[in-house]
Parts: C-alpha cells; sequence; structure tokens
C-alpha cells in the first residue's frame, strides 16, 4: 500500500513538474515572442533597430538590411549610405569604422548576412567617444556573438544584371576555440553597368555635354580576424585586410560649345580609362578588463595604405579643323593613413565615466603626368603635369559622464578636443598651405522612458574635413579641355545638430532635428570659352529644420509593413560664388512590405516603394525620384540555404536636376543603371553552439582618402 502511494505520488509529481517545465518553456517562448515585438528602442544617444524583431531584415545581406531600418537610404547608384533627409553617414562594424566607402563599401555590406546582425545603431549626434569628423552621425552594426565552436562558414554568390552581367562571391571561414578565434573571408566580384550622363550650361555661352560610359569594377578581397584571451580579463587581437581592386571605364563624350558670338565648336571624345588599387588595412588592439565591476582599458592601432595607379588614354576630334589629339595621363596617388588610440570606462555607483585620447596622421603623395601624342611618340607636357604632397596630423582627447536615475531616466555628457595640423606643398607651382586649428565638440544626451513611452533630446558639435580628393589640386582630364581638380585652400565645415525624439510602443518613432552649417564645401563648375572646369569651393552656410517619422508593425499575421517619411526646411546664403539662393523644402516617404506566403516562413514576397519629391537646396533643384522594388525569398534545408531574387528600380528612374547661378544656369539628366535583376544563393554551415565574443577595432579616419 505504501508503495502504491509513493508510485501514485511519484507520478503526481512527475506531472506536476512536466506541466511546470511546459509552462516554463511556454512562458519562455512568449518572453521571446515579447522581445521579439520589440522592434525600436530609443537610448539617450541613438536609436536601436532590432534586426532579429523584422522579418522582412532575414535571409538578405548587410546592405539589404539597412535598406529597411526606418529612415535609412541605400543608394547603389550613388554606391552610398544615408539617414533620409541627411547626407551620407559612417558605418561601423561593432563600433569599428568601416575603412571602405562607394562600391566597396556596399560589396563589404553584401558579405554579411543578416542571419549574423542582432542589431543596427542609429546615431545621429554621436557622443564626444567618436570623431567629430563626419556632418549626418554614425550607423553602427552590432553582429552576433559567432555561436560556434570549431569550424563554421557561409558561401554567398550573386549574379546582377543591369545592361551587362555582374557577379560577385564571398564565402568565409571560421575557427573558433574557448581561447582562440579566427576568421577568413574572401570577397570577389566582377561588375559593370551603362552611364549616361548629360550636363549642359547655358549663360552668355552655351555647353552641352553627352557622356555614355561603360564602368567596370573587378576585386578580390580576403580578410584574416584573429584573436586570441590571454587570461579571463585580457585579449589581444588583429584584422588584415588587402583588396586587389581594378577598374575601368570606356567613355564616348560628346561636347558642344556655343560662344557669346554664337559660333559652334563640336568635340567628340573616347576614353580608355584603367585603375589599379592595391589596398591594404592591419588593425590591432590589446583589451583589458581592470576589475570585475567593468571597469576597461582598449588600446587600439591602424594602418592604412594604398598606391592608385591610373592610365587615361583620349582622342579628341574638333569639329572647326577636322583635328585629332591624342593624350595619355598617367597618375600615382599614396595616400597612407596611421592612427593610435587608447580609450578607459569607468563605471562607478555615481555615474559612468569614459576618456581617452587618439592619434592620427595623413600623408598622401600625387603624380599626374601628361603627354601629348606627336609624330607617333607621346611627349610629355610638364605645364599640365602636377606633383602634390599633404600631411596633417590630429589630437584629440575626450571624457564623458553618464548617469541614469532611476527606471526612468538616462543622461550623457562629453566633450572633445581636436587639434589638426595641416601642410600642403605643389612643387611644380612652388605653391604651399599651411594651417592649424583647435576645435572643441561638446554633446549632451538625455532621455525619458515610461511605459510605452520614450523621449529623448540630444545635442553635438560636428567638422567635415576636405577629404584628400577634395584638397588634391591636380586636373584630371576629360578631353583637351576639359578637366576637374581639388581645391588645397579648402577649410572645414562645422556643424550643430539638436535633436528631438520620441517612440511609442516600440513601433512608431519621430525626431524633430534642427541643423546649422557653416562654412561648407562642394562641387562648382565654370566655363572658360570651350572649356568646361570643375573645383571645389568653401561657398555656402545652411539651416535645416526636419521631421522624421516612422511605423511598423505586422498586419493579419502574414503583412509585415515599415513606413516612413521625412519632410524638411532649409535657407541657405553663399559667398566665393555668385549664385541665386533659394528657401528649400523636401519631401520624401517609403513604404517596405513583407509578405509571409507559408506557415513555416520560408517564402517571402517583399514590395518597397520609395519617393523623394522635387526639392531645393542651396542653388539647386532636383526632380521628383520614386523607386519601386520587388522579390521573392526562398529558405530551405532550415534556413541553412537561402535563395533571393529582386528587381530594383523597376520604371529605371533618372536623375534631373539644376543649379542656378547670376550668369549661368547648369542642367543634368543622368542614368545610371540603376534597374537591376539581383538572384543570390547563401549556404551557412557550422559547427557545436557555444557564445564567444569577437572584438571589432574603430578606424574612422580612412574615408578621407577617397
Amino acid at each position: 500500500m505504501k508503495l502504491k502511494y509513493i508510485l501514485i505520488i511519484s507520478l503526481f509529481s512527475t506531472a506536476i513538474y512536466a506541466q511546470s517545465t511546459k509552462d516554463s518553456i511556454r512562458h519562455v517562448e512568449q518572453i521571446n515572442l515579447l522581445v521579439k515585438k520589440k522592434l525600436l528602442e530609443r537610448k539617450a544617444d541613438r536609436l536601436i533597430f532590432n534586426v532579429e524583431a523584422y522579418v522582412a531584415s532575414q535571409g538578405m545581406d548587410a546592405s539589404e538590411t539597412l535598406a529597411n531600418v526606418p529612415m535609412l537610404k541605400v543608394d547603389e547608384n550613388m554606391g552610398s549610405v544615408s539617414i533620409t533627409g541627411k547626407s551620407t553617414v559612417g558605418v561601423m562594424i561593432n563600433g569599428r569604422m568601416l575603412n571602405l566607402s562607394g562600391n566597396a563599401l556596399l560589396n563589404y555590406l553584401k558579405s554579411i548576412r543578416s542571419e549574423n546582425i542582432s542589431k543596427i545603431e542609429v546615431i545621429t549626434t554621436p557622443p564626444s567617444k567618436y570623431e567629430a569628423q563626419g556632418n549626418s552621425g554614425l550607423i553602427n552594426i552590432i553582429l552576433k556573438k559567432n555561436p560556434n565552436l570549431g569550424f563554421s562558414g557561409n558561401i554567398n554568390s550573386n549574379l546582377i544584371q543591369r545592361t551587362y552581367s555582374g557577379f560577385s562571391s564571398n564565402g568565409s571561414l571560421n575557427y573558433q576555440t574557448e581561447k582562440f578565434s579566427s576568421s577568413l573571408k574572401l570577397t570577389y566580384y566582377d561588375s559593370a553597368k551603362r552611364t549616361d550622363e548629360n550636363y549642359a550650361i547655358l549663360g552668355a555661352a552655351q555647353n552641352y555635354s553627352n557622356s555614355i560610359r561603360r564602368d567596370m569594377w573587378k576585386e578580390l578581397t580576403p580578410t584574416l580576424n584573429l584573436s586570441y584571451k590571454l587570461s579571463k580579463n585580457s585579449e589581444i587581437g588583429l584584422e588584415y585586410i588587402y583588396a586587389h581592386q581594378k577598374s575601368g571605364m570606356d567613355i564616348v563624350n560628346k561636347t558642344k560649345n556655343i560662344d557669346s558670338d554664337l559660333k559652334e565648336e563640336n568635340l567628340l571624345t573616347n576614353t580608355f580609362h584603367r585603375e589599379k588599387l592595391p589596398t591594404h588595412t592591419l588593425s590591432a588592439y590589446y583589451d583589458l578588463k581592470l576589475d570585475s565591476l567593468g571597469k576597461k582599458l582598449s588600446i587600439s592601432g591602424n594602418f592604412y595604405k594604398n598606391n592608385s595607379d591610373t592610365e587615361v588614354n583620349f582622342s579628341t576630334l574638333k569639329s572647326s579643323d577636322n583635328s585629332v589629339q591624342d593624350v595619355r595621363t598617367t597618375s600615382l596617388v599614396s595616400p597612407q593613413i596611421f592612427s593610435a588610440q587608447a580609450d578607459l570606462e569607468l563605471p562607478f555607483s555615481f555615474g559612468t565615466i569614459e576618456t581617452g585620447i587618439k592619434f592620427n596622421q595623413f600623408k598622401n603623395t600625387s603624380d599626374l603626368q601628361y603627354f601629348n601624342l606627336k609624330n607617333g611618340q607621346y611627349i610629355s607636357d610638364h605645364e599640365k603635369a602636377n606633383l602634390f604632397q599633404y600631411q596633417e596630423e590630429n589630437y584629440a582627447g575626450y571624457i564623458s559622464y553618464a548617469k541614469s536615475f532611476g527606471e526612468h531616466w538616462e543622461t550623457k555628457a562629453g566633450i572633445r578636443y581636436e587639434n589638426t595640423n595641416a601642410e600642403s606643398f605643389t612643387p611644380s607651382s612652388n605653391l604651399g598651405n599651411q594651417y592649424n586649428y583647435g576645435q572643441w565638440f561638446p554633446s549632451a544626451y538625455v532621455s525619458y522612458k515610461k511605459d510605452k513611452n520614450a523621449f529623448s533630446f540630444s545635442y553635438s558639435r560636428r567638422i567635415n574635413r576636405p577629404s584628400m580628393s577634395n584638397l588634391n589640386p591636380f586636373r584630371w582630364y576629360s578631353n583637351p579641355y576639359s578637366y576637374s581638380s581639388g581645391n588645397p585652400l579648402l577649410t572645414p565645415a562645422y556643424m550643430n545638430n539638436w535633436e528631438l525624439g520620441y517612440t511609442f510602443n516600440n513601433k512608431f518613432s519621430t525626431s524633430i532635428y534642427y541643423l546649422r552649417m557653416k562654412n561648407a564645401f562642394g562641387q562648382i563648375s565654370t566655363m572658360d570659352e570651350i572649356s568646361q572646369i570643375g573645383t571645389y569651393l568653401n561657398y555656402y552656410n545652411n539651416n535645416f529644420w526636419g521631421l522624421n517619422a516612422s511605423y511598423t508593425d505586422t498586419f493579419f499575421r502574414f503583412w509585415e509593413s515599415s513606413i516612413s517619411m521625412n519632410a524638411s526646411l532649409q535657407n541657405s546664403s553663399v559667398f566665393n560664388v555668385d549664385a541665386k539662393t533659394q528657401k528649400g523644402s523636401s519631401f520624401s516617404y517609403s513604404i517596405n512590405n513583407t509578405f509571409t506566403l507559408n506557415k513555416s516562413k520560408t517564402l517571402v514576397f517583399f514590395l518597397n516603394y520609395n519617393h523623394s519629391l522635387a526639392y531645393k537646396n542651396v542653388n539647386s533643384y532636383f526632380q521628383a525620384f520614386p523607386e519601386l522594388t520587388s522579390g521573392l525569398k526562398v529558405s530551405l534545408m532550415e534556413k541553412k540555404l537561402q535563395i533571393n531574387a529582386t528587381v530594383t528600380n523597376i520604371f529605371a528612374q533618372r536623375y534631373r536636376g539644376e543649379l542656378y547661378f547670376s550668369d549661368n544656369t547648369q542642367y543634368m539628366n543622368n542614368y545610371w543603371d540603376g534597374r537591376s535583376l539581383r538572384l543570390s544563393v547563401n549556404y551557412t554551415f557550422g559547427g557545436s553552439k557555444k557564445k564567444i565574443s569577437k572584438k571589432n577595432i574603430k578606424f574612422e579616419e580612412t574615408d578621407r582618402a577617397q
């Protein structure tokens, strides 16, 4: 009898335990569902987009994932990532600035799978810890910790059909133990597109230019990451990237010039342009945990170098005398960057202090040679040759303080000081320029959260230094009469950013912002008889008032939609040029729709529409640009194999705009082969699961080497 009671009690206990376990599992699942619904989070200094909570971002690469983040825009034609209503932003991986721009940046992002992304941080007013360089903030992609011990990796291939066919492929192989982590990534792409550019300058004289161009890129890039835990409190690591890049352009340009006396001159130019660009990047770090409370010291160093070796051959037929001029230009551009920094994080009961120092050194030497073909031989033209040398050193230090008050309030404030010494020299003209400036860059943030509501206010001061190509005075010739060049006398622009943000229920987000920009620079085109000349000038100040808003939700369980909009007003003043400024406005919106077609969520259809209405800015006017994109995603083999098909810019829209000056109006009408069909196949394999952290190193300066 006792045994019977014992068995009954044992079975009853087991049933209770089993039910309790089921309830616990169900409770955990409910918690996970709640976490997945938490799409947006607003912190004091950033807006966080949780990728795992958004079905549309699954089975994609990082560039496609960024395009699905509310208020972010990825433009493959321009090779840029931007915040809607603002200019391009810096892109970081785990707090490390990517040393890439343009197509190289987008191709790198395509090598990262959305399944490996935890969240994306949109930092419109970066705190003092980050470089003050740049005028529109930062995007920080946070990767998941690699869960695999042993070997793991993935293979991805893409076919891109524009006017011409293109191909890209990348693969990664990872190996991890409890202390050692390594990753070898290999990226290859070979692509081309057709460009149709039309530019006209109409004034007392008139100039019409049409270029039909085939742009080509080819690159093979291996990347090696290594890290090792010296002890439970310290770790060292390095990253090495070698990019073997080749690019080219085949151009047919027709130019018509009508002078003030109505005399017409026509030029027909065929151009053969080829460039080799081997690039080396080496980064290393050392992390040390000082105690169990979270105090941490980080030391890192970075080195970047490339050698752009370019040859351009062009032949120009001049209609007035039927003469042919054959020209060859060769150029060697060798930027080099070194940086070192130390960061100290000190959490205390009264708040968290962050402080650090940084040193950057930029060097650049460029050599342009110009040759005319005479009697079958190329003869050097020393008047058009150019040698340019540039060196810049930046010293920076910062300190910030963060404090949370209860569950609702979070504050952060900091200040950064940067001192710059720069020197440029042009031996051919014996002209040089030196300048030194030091500036303070304060930042402040406060946020309040209660229930489903989150408010934030932020302020930061920024600087936008010219890139090396902006500064370099040597001439890039499109024909013997027309060229573009940089300007070594350019000085930095300064920005003040204010932003008030609000988030509701982790789905709706809006912000009101004001941006004051002083001493901004840009490219200006002018005419000199039959020559069209482009250069860079500091020439305007700008005031921007803007509103961003987005809402993301799921309807009927199978339809996920994200709607976002941006509206802005601006006024400007100009100097150094005689231009017609006007009060400007802009409005743009996007609707991204994802439809899950089966219960297992392995078949997904998406339809996205973006529309930028016509807008004005400073002395320019740009026509409306609508864009429709659609595609299908299929997941197989428990989502280890993913196949995507996407059609972009279905209506093949063109970019049209106008620039207004007192003595002329300039018109552009361009098509950059935006319509494309993309087929992508990705396969992921991995070993046993165990979370191991991976360090990434900040290197924020290399975008200025472009």
